[in-house]
Formats: structure tokens, C-alpha cells, sequence
């Protein structure tokens, strides 16, 4: 399938459903979000923040949250404008100082929701850019994204707690992982500000350019554009919520679980299912119906599937009107057909 071309082609297509939707939109308020009753657990962080940069392209809304019985779509903000939530969440946690603290340039943070008659997936997604801030100049440190993918039976009610999440997650990635300041990538402020500002250099990434892949489990998306996954490809995969990692009687919590490569293919996690990813001109492409069938192995969270069973799953004859982009700069899913 020509995923490039299609994806130009609904580029028109997206801006007319929105204007479209613009009257229904003035006529409902929208899904607001606050943090205030939250806050981070702190255990597993050994740094805290001076100040959060908002560099998203999309500065209004969050996502699109579905409600009610007939699980109408509806666009979710923030009740405080820009990232004051954020700000504020940092601040009840602990991790907010105004001085000697790392500074946040928040690239991309999106929640999203599948909604069926049986069962409910939510996904929050969001990529942060450290750097150390001196003399008006700021010092790249590294890159994290992360996510998280809770289901339940009503889970738009859990997307204030799953943006917690979220950030406490890319804040224990960043806290464990190994971090040096880079002197050669300094940046202004201004610079920083703009959204097509990206840190991440596609080109030089491993996935990108090694002619083979190393089999295994990706906990992180940084494992996946260094393919370099940390699990043993012959674990076993569980359903549950979290999704768990069996190897042999070890039983593991894996809640930044990004997907897995076997016998040279490639599989993203995405809405408690996995689906294979195909590479076109630098872009990674994924054909699913978020329609999850009721066959699929999230239905039976008793069992644990092999990578050799997940991928079994696939039918290579099989085409879907929902085609979906893996954006390898930040880390997001983003739909490019359907709604």
C-alpha cells in the first residue's frame, strides 16, 4: 500500500473534518482536565524542574476522549491554560524548585481512548527533552518518551491519572537511565519554542540504519530507535493491565512495554494489542482496525503468548481502512485515516 501518498491525501481530509466539526465543537464544552488531586510518586526520581517549555504543535487539546452511553467523541483540555496543571503537579510533588532544577521541553503529550461494548483501552503518550539551563543558553541532556495503557470498563474518568503517569514514568526512564550533558547541542530559548525544533535525528538512529534487527522486547522507545532491546525474545507476554513479562517462573511488571522485533519484523504495542510496523522512506506505518477483535489475546488476560503466537495473529493478505503512523521523533501514534 502506498502509505507515503495516502498520507498526503488525508491530509485534506483531516482539515475538513475539522472545520466541519468546528459548529459541534462551539456547541458542547469540552472534556476539562485537572491534576490537582494528584500528585507523583517520587521514589525513583533524583532530580526536579525550574521550568517546563511547551513545544507542542498542538497547544489547545489533549486528545479526543469518547463519553456517555454512546461514547460520543469529544476534544479533552487542561482546565488551566498551557502546561499550569503540569507546573502545578510538579509543584504538590515535590519536583518543582526555581532554581538549580533541569529544564523540560515538553514536545508531544496526547491521551487517547478505545471504546467497545465489552471493554475500554485509554493510552497516554508524551516526549520530554531534558537540558541544563546556564546563562541563558540550554544544554541538551537526553530524550525520553513514554507511555501508558490502562483498560477498564469506563476509562475516560482514568485520564487525569493516566497523565500522572505518564510523566512519572518518563520521569523514572530519565532517573534511571544514563544521562551526560552534550556541550556540542546548545539551544536559546527561541529556538526551543518552536515545534519543528526536533532533538532526535531519525537518520543516525539505529533502527534506522542497521540491516538487522536484534531479537527481543522493547521496554522503552528509546530500546526501539537504538534496537537494543533488554528482553529475552523467548519470554512470554500477559495480557494483564499492566502487561507482565513471563521468563521461565520470573514474572515481571513491564507498564513502558513498546513492542518487540522477531525473525527480523518488527510489532508496536498499541491499545493492549500488538501490530506489525512496516518501513516506508523513513516512516514507520501500522494497518489496524482500533476496533479490537474479540478474539484478540487482550480478551484473556489468564494466558501468556509467545512473540512466535503474537505474531501468528497476523494475516499479511489482510488490509484496513485505519492506517496509522508511528512518528520517530517523538515517540506518538498518530491516525493518518479513519476516526
Amino acid at each position: 500500500m502506498n502509505y507515503s501518498g495516502l498520507h498526503r491525501a488525508t491530509t485534506a481530509v483531516v482539515i475538513v473534518f475539522f472545520i466541519a466539526s468546528i459548529p459541534d465543537a462551539l456547541a458542547q464544552k469540552f472534556y476539562q482536565i485537572s491534576l490537582d488531586d494528584f500528585a507523583i510518586e517520587t521514589n525513583e526520581i533524583n532530580f526536579t524542574v525550574s521550568e517546563i517549555i511547551d513545544a507542542r504543535k498542538d497547544k489547545n487539546s489533549l486528545g479526543v476522549i469518547q463519553t456517555g452511553l454512546n461514547n460520543k467523541r469529544n476534544f479533552a483540555v487542561f482546565e488551566k491554560p498551557g502546561l499550569a496543571e503540569i507546573e502545578n503537579l510538579l509543584k504538590t510533588s515535590g519536583l518543582y524548585k526555581e532554581y538549580n532544577g533541569l529544564s523540560l521541553r515538553i514536545t508531544a503529550l496526547k491521551i487517547s481512548e478505545n471504546a467497545l461494548t465489552w471493554k475500554e483501552t485509554a493510552k497516554a503518550e508524551l516526549n520530554i527533552d531534558f537540558f541544563i539551563r546556564h546563562d541563558d543558553l540550554y544544554y541538551y541532556v537526553s530524550s525520553v518518551f513514554a507511555s501508558v495503557e490502562p483498560k477498564g470498563l469506563d476509562v475516560t474518568g482514568m485520564q487525569a491519572e493516566n497523565i500522572v503517569d505518564v510523566i512519572g514514568t518518563a520521569f523514572t526512564i530519565f532517573s534511571k537511565q544514563k544521562n551526560e550533558v552534550n556541550p556540542d547541542r546548545t539551544f536559546t530559548l527561541e529556538e526551543l519554542t518552536d515545534p519543528t525544533v526536533s532533538l532526535r535525528d531519525p537518520l543516525s538512529m539505529p533502527i534506522m540504519k542497521d540491516q538487522n534487527l536484534k531479537e527481543g522486547y522493547y521496554a522503552t522507545f528509546e530500546e526501539f530507535v537504538n534496537n537494543a532491546p533488554s528482553i529475552d525474545i523467548d519470554c512470554k507476554i500477559k495480557f494483564s493491565s499492566p502487561v507482565k513479562t513471563v521468563c521461565g517462573e520470573l514474572v515481571t511488571e513491564v507498564p513502558t512495554l513498546f513492542g518487540f522485533a522477531h525473525e527480523d519484523k518488527l510489532y508496536i504495542l498499541y491499545h493492549h494489542q500488538f501490530f506489525e510496523l512496516e518501513k516506508k522512506h523513513n516512516t514507520f506505518f501500522f494497518d489496524a482496525n482500533p476496533r479490537l477483535s474479540k478474539n484478540s489475546p487482550d480478551d484473556v488476560t489468564d494466558s501468556d503468548f509467545t512473540a512466535s503466537a503474537i505474531a501468528g495473529m497476523f494475516d499479511s493478505s489482510r488490509s484496513s481502512s485505519f492506517i496509522y503512523m508511528l512518528d520517530i521523533k517523538t515517540g506518538l501514534v498518530r491516525g493518518i485515516t479513519g476516526f
